[in-house]
């Protein structure tokens, strides 16, 4: 999903829990102040647990139009462990969020140290919940306001690397479910992906792949008369390929004909195939 610029409210993460006995919804949202919605301080941002009850766990603070309540709940912050003052508007006065228009407005001070808090968070009653819930947020419900958090200068990310490493065990098995072959085979003339002559008269450099080479295995070259005509050693590296250049080892070209490679690869076995060069 990526980090977010400034502050905000994962919705999907975001809810009662699963085991809440309750039908009803919120939605939450952020409350627009004149403080900029970067602007750290103590409580924001970070998510928060509101945990419900049958009895006041808190009283709310004075709001015009909504006077100091008791409050079956409490609002706690996850990473701080703060009890988080709030306004409280409880239209029907049964001391928790249970029908239209009800909502709880989360404080925070405006720096540390202050006094003066203002409202970060919104929760509501869903007014557009379907049908009328009929069992209000209690003991064993819990809401979760999950916050996405963006950056900030004293963050540290931290990672670990593991070298190349060779797996001897898998390493064993895929040569044995996949043997070595040669590409292409037979060689008619040319290959996809020979490299392009430049600076050089005639065709270029000729070349084929031995495929499914296990690393550090040395491929030797034979006529079918048994002659050794050169030796490649793999290179230590992952791709798994050696490329030829059709070249013996006197930095002649070979004939066309057809020719026998045996794979040495120590602490896996052998194997032995044939290839055709074809001009």
């Amino acid at each position: 999903i990526g980090t977010p610029l400034v502050p905000e409210i994962d919705t999907v993460a975001s809810g009662f829990t699963p085991t809440s006995l309750t039908d009803v919804r919120l939605t939450a949202r952020q409350v627009n102040s004149s403080l900029s919605p970067n602007r750290r301080r103590p409580g924001y941002p970070e998510s928060l647990t509101i945990t419900f009850a049958n009895t006041p766990l808190d009283t709310s603070r004075a709001a015009i139009g909504a006077p100091a309540r008791p409050a079956r709940f409490k609002i706690i912050g996850d990473q701080s462990g703060r009890q988080f003052d709030f306004r409280f508007f409880d239209g029907n006065g049964d001391q928790t969020l249970s029908a239209p228009n009800e909502y709880i407005e989360v404080l925070a001070p405006v720096a540390a140290g202050s006094n003066n808090q203002q409202p970060i968070w919104r929760i509501q009653f869903d007014a557009a919940s379907p049908g009328t819930p009929t069992a209000a947020p209690g003991e064993g419900s819990t809401y979760r306001l999950v916050v996405r958090q963006p950056f900030s200068a004293g963050d540290t990310f931290e990672f670990t690397t593991q070298g190349a490493r060779v797996d001897e065990n898998f390493a064993k098995l895929m040569f044995e479910n996949e043997e070595p072959y040669v590409v292409p085979n037979p060689y008619v003339g040319t290959a996809s992906f020979e490299p392009d002559p430049f600076g050089v008269s005639g065709r270029g450099e000729r070349a084929i792949e031995f495929r499914a080479i296990p690393t550090g295995a040395t491929v030797r070259i034979y006529t079918l008369r048994g002659d050794l005509v050169n030796t490649l050693v793999h290179d230590g590296s992952l791709t798994g390929a050696i490329r030829w250049d059709l070249r013996s080892k006197d930095n002649l070209e070979i004939a066309p004909g057809l020719y026998l490679f045996h794979v040495d690869a120590p602490g896996l076995g052998t194997y032995v195939g044939k290839f055709a060069i074809i001009k």
